[in-house]
């Protein structure tokens, strides 16, 4: 389906979605919405959407206008002075007589989240964001081949991977092996060597080497138009690899196979985060594994829905979500394994692979 087509689409879900929450319209600044709605890329802070029932607007500056052109036949573009986009969407609303406007209070400031409070709109968290969580032919497509730029990538880099290497030094070969297959960007590529691999989220250093007998951890992904990918994998680099090393890795990953076989449409975020958290707790070691499950993928690293503990959130179809559990000792080393997903009525199917 041309993007066009696919924007007004879900431009039209959206308007219903205000409809039958008996609202009169909906305000977004959010770019990643932005782009969502009207199949443009667009940075944050240039262009306010406000869309009701029956019409949808883009209050803008002049300069923006014309790139706004290929989704005129569903949504209208109207240019304001320099700065003053906010006001003229609330001005907007004023006219159009709308009394009941949302917005989402997770994409504004406090400075914006104040003016439209002082106007009368109200706050309504995750309203694009649920129908963003069940993702269209166009991004599973857009998403599978992020994913396979990333694990091709990093099946050409890993045999490269020696003593003596830095950790920048793997992670610039990484960054340029995913531009290399068509990435458009890369987001986060976390390299951590030794006790750096209980980090969870280290940043690469110049000077810290790989040494003969350590683990490895490796985090990384790749935007591909517009949808990004998300993978881990941990390895202990050298020939003496240490008992309680591998049997971590082997919790982590039944753990990691826990998670996945409960993960399907209809399942809630917190059932997954449970299946995979209680194997890692019944062997002991459940505060070594501090963070979530996974998360959702697409116009965003961390997306909707968040598998975490107790969430209620339920699985649509076509949610695309990773399964990453850990386990760390700090100063020492740690293991983490994530997947993406593409979540089905059945089951899931695996984005990534070894």
């Amino acid at each position: 389906m041309k993007i066009q087509n696919l924007s007004s689409a879900r431009m039209t879900r959206v308007r219903q979605l205000i409809k039958k929450a008996g609202l009169d319209g909906y305000l977004t600044v959010s770019a990643m919405e932005q782009r969502y709605l009207s199949g443009i890329e667009l940075s944050d802070g240039e262009a306010v959407f406000l869309i009701t029932p029956g019409k949808a607007y883009c209050i803008t500056k002049e300069l923006i206008v014309s790139k706004m052109t290929p989704a005129r036949t569903f949504l209208k573009t109207e240019a304001v002075a320099f700065g003053s986009m906010l006001a003229g969407a609330v001005e907007k609303a004023a006219k159009l007589n709308l009394k009941k406007v949302a917005f989402d209070p997770s994409f504004v400031d406090l400075a914006a989240g104040e003016v439209l409070l002082k106007a009368g709109f109200e706050r309504k968290e995750g309203f694009v964001t649920q129908l963003r969580m069940g993702k269209d032919a166009d991004e599973v497509a857009k998403l599978r081949k992020a994913c396979k730029i990333a694990w091709e990538s990093f099946n050409e880099v890993k045999p490269k991977i020696k003593t003596g290497m830095t950790e920048e030094e793997v992670r610039i070969l990484m960054a340029v092996a995913m531009h290399k297959r068509g990435a458009d960007s890369v987001p986060f590529n976390i390299v951590c060597f030794g006790e750096n691999t209980a980090d969870a989220h280290h940043t690469p250093s110049k000077t810290r080497k790989l040494k003969k007998n350590e683990a490895v951890l490796m985090d990384f992904g790749c935007f591909y138009e517009g949808y990004t990918s998300d993978m881990t994998r941990s390895w202990w680099h050298g020939p003496v690899v240490p008992a309680q090393y591998t049997k971590i890795w082997n919790l982590v990953d039944k753990a990691r196979r826990a998670g996945i076989n409960v993960l399907r449409a209809g399942v809630t975020a917190g059932a997954v985060d449970k299946a995979a958290r209680d194997v890692i707790a019944a062997a002991g070691y459940g505060k070594e594994f501090f963070h979530t499950t996974g998360h959702g993928i697409g116009l965003v690293v961390h997306d909707a829905p968040i598998l975490r503990s107790g969430s209620k959130a339920v699985l649509p179809p076509n949610a695309v979500v990773t399964v990453e559990p850990g386990i760390y000792f700090a100063g020492k080393w740690g293991i983490r394994l994530e997947d993406s997903f593409l979540v089905t009525k059945t089951g899931s199917k695996k984005l990534t692979q070894k």
